[in-house]
């Protein structure tokens, strides 16, 4: 109990230093690391593990996610298992909030998911962290990894016995954060609500133990509510305007589904172009804009490709939005094609 509220705790403290100074606490918790081996969006078929003691972190090698592969495979008894994902896999953005958002922030970040970013609450882990604040507003930065690209690697860890808490990236600006894979996102799990009860009750005896004279403990409950007076008729308008914005958006709920519709599900988009391109062809840019899809890449024979979209039900109308280079070095040719998708 006491370790994992100091581990808590220093999570806590973490989050008030430079986010350049945390990525070292975040990795310093001893586990079981299992990192997958290529990209999760095409589908994982290996992982490379390795137990982390004391910060110091030993391979322990290679493995297939079949039957026989992780049979021969040794267990970290006791430690928790998280994921490693790479800056590539996890979606980001900042994302900016009323001050008073900043009492119950998980809950105004799951209401806001879906305007702020491509997916609902439910389609993604999530984690958050406070970047800074501006005045009457508070910068938070958003961590994402959609459910459909993790889901078949966590399946396939769960059925071997293995239950990931966690995923941390391993570089990129946001090295060494973390996001819950609880299904619950923010920053807490709900199990470490008691934690934070605890840690409440244990500041408030610290508190009264500060206090030494009545003078001084009138002076500070009476400076105390002064503040707290003040800081309520802020957050009461804050509190109103949210109120007045969540019945804009709930009344304008079909308009934001139909300009959904319009510019399209990247997700559906990107994966029936994954199926439909063969597998000598890798795409270096995806782009979705009001219906319309640009996909760059390279391809052993990119003519062929205008024929394997328009056969498909996904797309429509797909041409060349550049002209085909070859390039004798690689064997392949760059390709840019321009289609719309279909309703």
């Amino acid at each position: 109990m006491l370790h994992e509220f100091f581990t808590w705790w220093l999570d806590q403290l973490a989050d008030l230093l430079p986010h350049g100074l945390r990525g070292a606490r975040a990795r310093a918790g001893d586990a079981m690391v299992i990192s997958p081996v290529g990209t999760l969006r095409r589908g994982v078929e290996a992982v490379t593990v390795s137990v982390r003691r004391g910060g110091r972190e030993t391979a322990l090698g290679r493995f297939g996610l079949g039957a026989s592969g992780f049979a021969t495979m040794p267990r970290a008894a006791g430690k928790p298992v998280v994921v490693r994902v790479s800056a590539a896999e996890v979606l980001s953005k900042t994302v900016t909030l009323p001050l008073a958002a900043e009492r119950d922030l998980d809950s105004v970040l799951g209401f806001e998911m879906d305007r702020e970013t491509p997916f609902t609450v439910e389609e993604v882990y999530w984690s958050r962290r406070i970047e800074g604040r501006q005045g009457d507003k508070i910068l938070v930065r958003l961590l994402l990894l959609p459910k459909a690209i993790l889901g078949p690697l966590l399946f396939a860890l769960s059925e071997k016995g293995l239950e990931p808490r966690r995923a941390e990236i391993a570089d990129g600006p946001d090295s060494g954060a973390h996001v819950p894979l609880d299904g619950n996102g923010g920053r807490l799990h709900p199990s470490s609500v008691w934690l934070v009860r605890f840690a409440a009750a244990l500041c408030i005896l610290l508190g009264l133990g500060a206090v030494v004279t009545p003078f001084l403990r009138q002076s500070a409950a009476l400076a105390a509510v002064d503040r707290e007076v003040a800081a309520g008729r802020a957050a009461a308008g804050e509190a109103a305007q949210l109120r007045r914005k969540i019945d804009r958006l709930s009344g304008g709920f079909e308009l934001v589904m139909h300009q959904r519709d319009e510019a399209g599900r990247p997700l559906e988009a990107l994966a029936a172009a994954t199926r439909i391109l063969p597998d000598d062809t890798y795409l270096t840019a995806f782009i979705l804009r009001r219906g319309k899809v640009t996909l760059s890449g390279r391809s052993a024979a990119a003519a062929r490709l205008i024929g394997a979209i328009a056969a498909s039900d996904e797309f429509r109308d797909p041409a060349f939005g550049a002209p085909v280079t070859h390039l004798p070095t690689l064997h392949v040719d760059a390709f840019t094609i321009v289609a719309e998708v279909a309703p």
